[in-house]
């Protein structure tokens, strides 16, 4: 009889061990800055450089073991192309990137070193809505620190370097049948520092 009373205890234990470990979610707002990218018009043989400026985003990551977890991240920099090709002296725009992808953290109470990859696009969208927005695969790189203050709040320090692939010959910011520049470009990359404030749940 003493064992039909055991059988109810262990019962109760039966589904805390089967659930699953609980996965952490951090959210970071970034803020940072972004430079490099540049095209090459094969008709004017001009140089035309996207300025550096600063950027904002966020980050979403997602634990999936204990040393690895998803990411999600969103930049977004508005800037110029520099100098501006003759028929648009004042060629601004806003470049986004988005990727998904995951990172390898050094877990520490304190300080936790990372690396990370992803892949997505860059989404390159002029101020003029009369131009055509221009949408490109994209890779991406990124190393760093989260520093946690307290279990939920830290700072997160990285640095990114994203590489946009273009078409060999391509047509850009198109409007009317005319276009800003003709590029002979395999792609640009462009890196960029962030810093963040993350909260964990």
């Amino acid at each position: 009889m003493r064992y039909l009373c055991v059988l109810p205890l262990l019962a109760l234990t039966l589904p805390a061990a089967a659930a699953p470990p609980s996965r952490d979610i951090e959210l970071t707002p970034i803020a940072g800055y972004r430079g490099g990218g540049s095209f090459d018009d094969n008709v004017s043989g001009d140089s035309l450089d996207l300025d550096e400026a600063g950027s904002y985003g966020l980050i979403l990551n997602i634990d999936h073991d204990a040393n690895t977890q998803w990411e999600f991240m969103l930049s977004r920099q508005s800037t110029s192309l520099d100098p501006g090709p003759t028929a648009v002296p004042d060629f601004d725009l806003d470049v986004t990137h988005f990727s998904a992808g995951g990172i390898y953290v050094w877990r520490d109470e304190k300080v936790e070193p990372f690396i990370g990859a992803g892949f997505g696009v860059t989404h390159m969208s002029p101020d003029d809505s009369a131009y055509d927005d221009e949408t490109r695969l994209m890779f991406q790189l990124n190393g760093g620190y989260k520093i946690w203050l307290t279990r939920n709040i830290g700072l997160r320090l990285e640095l990114r370097g994203y590489t946009t692939f273009m078409d060999s010959d391509a047509a850009i910011f198109c409007a009317g049948g005319a276009c800003v520049a003709r590029v002979e470009s395999s792609g640009f990359g462009q890196l960029e520092g962030n810093l963040g404030l993350s909260a964990r749940f």
